[in-house]
């Protein structure tokens, strides 16, 4: 192991490769193992100065960078030494063509969720049917057992390989049909084998989002005031998901690999270095004013644009963002959701981790459409 540069405990590598490197389910997000993730990264930051630490990662020695200095150099002013763990796809030509199909799709799901109790089981449902129409056409709307099959792949040990091939036949049976209006109708001239890849990575984009709208929809339950501001604005709704987004992050950290020797504190990592940035820790930051506060201002006024953190990704996270926006717009253009219980109150800090399982919001009408309906 490279030396020069602050080595974890075992025990501390162990945890943190529990709560923040770990394989999860698909859909299923980080629960209180972020929490005491945070508290740990917390102590090691208070050890070490700030500085990055080496950790045991699951494919060998990694470096954790702990301080907002070293996160701007992996992600921003250094970027190219850094790739993403898993490739990047091409993903402008999709964001572009497929919007307002997606869009389309989205609205229309959301139609089912404007009556009744929703909970994370309905609006998760509908929201991965959207998931799959927009990948893999109106075919692939009711095929859950597609959705299903890469949370067995996460747990299957030895079924692995029966699992994934049973995953990637049904793949390309819906990647044959290549509907037009879709991903699938994209890629269609593509090598299997891409393809495979492709349509894996959106329907995993976007499925994981499912949590995200919940938590948003019943934060604007008890947020009256942001909840008819989001009805009028678009712009407003979407600082609402991504506020929400900010608060419970779907994924607690970003991987990156080292392309080339990189010099750290004047210690020297070999390319192929795994190199792991916890943002969930840094979007809640005690230093943040607004860090534990349901603040989608921050995404409007600026406040948010020079954190290294909250500056717009790829392609993929914001066409996911634009069709979770319309989602809710659905939703919220002829109903309006209250809250069922008291897990939130708009009189007390949100609290760290927030299980979707209890989340439930009761619809009811509207009292008039917003402006932009």
């Amino acid at each position: 192991m490279p030396r020069g540069l602050p080595t974890a405990t075992a025990l501390e590598s162990l945890r943190l490769a529990a709560t923040l490197v770990a394989p999860r389910a698909p859909h299923v997000p980080p629960g209180p193992d972020l929490l005491r993730a945070r508290s740990l990264l917390a102590r090691l930051e208070a050890r070490y100065g700030g500085r990055p630490v080496l950790v045991r990662a699951p494919k060998g020695p990694a470096l954790l960078v702990l301080c907002d200095r070293d996160a701007v150099r992996v992600l921003s002013e250094e970027k190219d030494a850094y790739a993403q763990a898993v490739a990047e796809r091409p993903l402008a030509l999709p964001a572009d063509v497929l919007r307002p199909a997606f869009i389309d799709i989205a609205r229309e799901e959301a139609e089912d969720l404007v009556d009744g109790v929703v909970d994370f089981p309905r609006l998760n449902a509908r929201w991965q049917r959207v998931a799959r129409r927009c990948v893999y056409g109106d075919g692939a709307a009711g095929d859950e057992e597609l959705t299903r099959l890469p949370a067995g792949l996460t747990r299957a040990g030895r079924r692995r390989r029966i699992l994934s091939g049973r995953h990637d036949a049904r793949i390309v049976d819906h990647l044959r049909r290549a509907e037009p209006g879709t991903l699938a109708g994209l890629i269609a001239g593509e090598p299997e084998s891409r393809g495979l890849m492709q349509a894996a990575f959106w329907l995993t984009g976007l499925g994981v989002t499912a949590p995200g709208l919940m938590r948003t929809l019943a934060v604007l339950a008890v947020h009256p005031a942001h909840r008819k501001a989001a009805r009028a604005d678009p712009a407003h709704l979407r600082a609402c998901l991504r506020e929400a987004l900010r608060l419970w992050p779907p994924v607690p950290a970003l991987s990156r690999v080292t392309t080339a020797e990189t010099g750290w504190y004047g210690t020297t990592l070999p390319a192929g270095t795994t190199v792991f940035v916890p943002i969930a820790a840094h979007q809640r930051s005690p230093r943040l004013p607004y860090a534990n506060t349901f603040a989608p201002e921050i995404w409007l006024d600026g406040t948010a644009s020079g954190a290294w953190w909250a500056r717009p990704g790829c392609d993929g996270a914001q066409l996911t963002l634009a069709v979770g926006t319309a989602f809710l717009a659905g939703i919220l253009r002829t109903a309006r959701p209250k809250p069922v219980g008291r897990l939130l109150s708009p009189h007390r800090p949100l609290p760290p981790t927030l299980d979707v399982a209890r989340l439930k919001v009761t619809m009811r009408p509207a009292r008039r459409k917003p402006a932009h309906a």
